[in-house]
């Protein structure tokens, strides 16, 4: 299977492709705003599989392809009953003989492998538990649109070592940039994940780190990102890991500990309050979490003219 022609982690992709994406993602953005569409996309057809809710993603997938003239269609996981109603290599053998490409949100990342495997079209990982590279793109897009050069930034992850976490190191290792974690002992990245990315840390001049104390994490970050601590479908550990977590909350006091010009991010939804307050959020001053949730769109609209035209 050639991964390069699937986005199922951001490992995958070479720098190349990435800044080439992000830059796409920034023209189509600028000539949005000038009220100049595409047709690129013009006769092709997304399927999008969602078996996590969602709000950002569904939505800018099914704009981004109405805006680059072409059309999304829904399909229902419980309607569908993969590997109960029907199996993975029959449904990807199927999906390919109708839709383009395939954008998939699901829990087991081995799910989008398996369909990309089977399938003959690209599959866009949309969310799994172990990774978020749509995501992390918007991410990447975002600091080249605030920062332009972003080699040798610094990026400090507050929180839980999650799939969006996997997804932002990722990017820094590929981008040349520091990648810092802060999370309780016992909450770290897996440590296959880290090893993976740890030879393009070093290629690019970067550095990995991980810190059990949030102020330290802060102190030479260009700018904090912010996730829930509980990802979907971990709900039943809420109420455990809040005591572990309430440290590790981004807000004025902890801003304090950061240079001046650090800026803030989270990938939402939000739970204000918890791993961010009110004051945070509502500093739009600092805080680019909303420009990051318009970025999906332009960035998921980049991804698909790559790989749907590739």
């Amino acid at each position: 299977m050639d991964n390069f022609r699937h986005l199922l982690r951001l490992r995958d992709w070479d720098t190349e492709r990435i800044l080439n994406t992000i830059g796409i993602a920034i023209r189509l953005k600028n000539e949005v705003k000038n009220g100049i569409y595409s047709e690129r996309l013009k006769g092709k057809t997304i399927g999008l599989f969602f078996e996590k809710p969602s709000l950002r993603t569904i939505t800018s997938f099914q704009v981004g392809m109405h805006q680059l003239g072409g059309m999304p269609v829904t399909l229902e996981p419980k309607s569908i009953g993969l590997n109960q109603r029907e199996s993975v290599k029959d449904i990807a053998r199927c999906l390919s003989r109708w839709v383009n490409g395939l954008v998939v949100r699901c829990f087991k990342q081995t799910l989008v492998e398996q369909l990309a495997e089977h399938g003959n079209i690209p599959v866009i990982n949309a969310l799994t538990d172990e990774h978020h590279p749509c995501q992390a793109l918007a991410f990447g897009q975002v600091m080249v649109e605030q920062f332009g050069e972003i080699q040798g930034k610094t990026v400090a992850f507050i929180g839980d070592g999650n799939n969006v976490a996997n997804s932002v190191m990722e990017l820094c290792a590929k981008l040349g940039m520091n990648f810092t974690l802060a999370c309780p002992k016992g909450f770290e990245q897996k440590k296959e994940e880290i090893e993976l990315s740890l030879p393009e840390f070093k290629k690019n001049g970067s550095k990995y780190k991980v810190f059990n104390e949030p102020k330290e994490a802060v102190k030479n970050a260009d700018i904090l990102y912010s996730d829930v601590w509980v990802s979907m479908g971990q709900e039943g550990q809420k109420k455990s890991k809040q005591n572990y977590f309430l440290p590790f909350q981004i807000n004025d006091e902890l801003l304090k500990q950061a240079p001046e010009h650090c800026k803030v991010t989270h990938c939402l939804p939000a739970n204000r309050g918890e791993e961010i307050t009110d004051s945070v959020m509502d500093n739009l001053q600092i805080n680019l979490c909303y420009e990051e949730a318009e970025a999906r769109l332009h960035v998921q609209k980049a991804i698909l003219w790559e790989l749907l035209n590739g």
